[in-house]
């Protein structure tokens, strides 16, 4: 899973990330691309993040991982 996720992240984000790393506060994910990334999870795991929950659910690839697991559809 964690090797899905980095590559989620890499296609969305056209880089490298590490699955600890803090992606809003560090400014590697903005608004546009949180959309991007919530579609492409939509999309490939059947998998919701409500509006409310994405900047918990972007905060690092890891907290991604543990969502989807946790909700997948």
């Amino acid at each position: 899973m964690e090797q899905e996720i980095l590559a989620l992240f890499e296609k969305v984000l056209s880089r490298k990330v590490g699955f600890n790393d803090e992606l809003i506060e560090s400014d590697i994910l903005d608004s546009i691309l949180a959309v991007d990334l919530v579609l492409e999870v939509q999309d490939v795991y059947g998998c919701m993040i409500p509006p409310t929950e994405v900047a918990t659910v972007l905060k690092t690839p890891a907290d991604l991982a543990r969502y989807i697991e946790e909700n997948r559809g």
